[in-house]
């Protein structure tokens, strides 16, 4: 079984692929939700899982926890968690981008991922096209795909958001930058600067409304954006990327402080 989780905003998510290859999830929103809520959904989805909590823990095989840019709070009590969760098991810990993650929300769901095994989802990925349409949410459906850049967002205030682009290709995705804290301005002009580009994260809508302040996040965005099961979809893109295997004593949440605020020009997939 894999157990992803995601906590790098105010949303508590927690994903678990079950042996027969089926997800079943756990999600909510609101303050000081990650210290009520995330072991007991592990807890709850182990059992739903497996029978019991000790079963499931048998079963585990891998962990991907989404490690940041994000919340310092909700990052360290899902590290925090994990430690007591995974002490003396030998489970397979995967680090993830928490931008990389959000831009895997771009794909569908598709029930052929749903496949008996243990490693389904991991398998399914040799007859999947990423690339093609069919697999992207209706937003990008119809939209002229090749070397089409998507700009993953997350307000980070101030006039600043953390911000990575990714280009979609044949194998998922590329990344063309490293994650960044860079003033929104930056990001609009990278926008217009590809009439391929597209939009994801949350407070995406404040560029679309050209919004001077920030608009309040919806619930549908943040189940879209911030749910664990995009990190299931990024454990199955072939090029692994913003993935990092670690040791769960090595786990140490991925931050962006204000001494990385960078303005520079944002690269798109031609210049890469």
């Amino acid at each position: 079984m894999i157990l992803a989780i995601e906590s790098s905003s105010s949303v508590c998510s927690v994903s678990l692929q079950t042996e027969s290859g089926y997800i079943i999830d756990r999600w909510t929103d609101g303050r000081a939700e990650h210290s009520k809520k995330l072991v007991s959904f592990i807890g709850e989805l182990l059992e739903e899982a497996s029978g019991s909590v000790e079963q499931g823990m048998r079963s585990l095989q891998k962990v991907i926890i989404s490690n940041g840019p994000g919340s310092y709070t909700g990052l360290r009590i899902a590290g925090s968690a994990l430690r007591g969760i995974l002490f003396n098991r030998k489970v397979k810990l995967w680090a993830a981008s928490t931008l990389a993650g959000i831009a895997c929300a771009i794909f569908k769901e598709q029930e052929e991922w749903a496949i008996s095994g243990p490693s389904a989802l991991l398998s399914a990925a040799d007859s999947i096209n990423l690339a093609d349409p069919a697999f992207l949410r209706p937003t990008f459906v119809g939209a002229q795909l090749t070397e089409a850049v998507i700009h993953v967002v997350i307000d980070a205030r101030g006039g600043f958001s953390y911000y990575q682009p990714f280009a979609l290709e044949q194998f998922g995705l590329q990344i063309l930058a490293e994650p960044k804290r860079v003033a929104n301005s930056t990001i609009v002009s990278a926008l217009h600067s590809n009439d391929k580009s597209f939009l994801v994260g949350a407070s995406w809508a404040n560029f679309i409304q050209s919004k001077s302040t920030p608009i309040q996040v919806g619930n549908q965005e943040l189940k879209q954006f911030f749910h664990a099961r995009n990190l299931l979809k990024l454990l199955l893109l072939p090029s692994k990327i913003g993935l990092e295997a670690v040791m769960i004593d090595r786990l140490e949440p991925y931050y962006l402080s204000n001494n990385q605020v960078n303005n520079s020009n944002i690269p798109t997939s031609s210049d890469s």
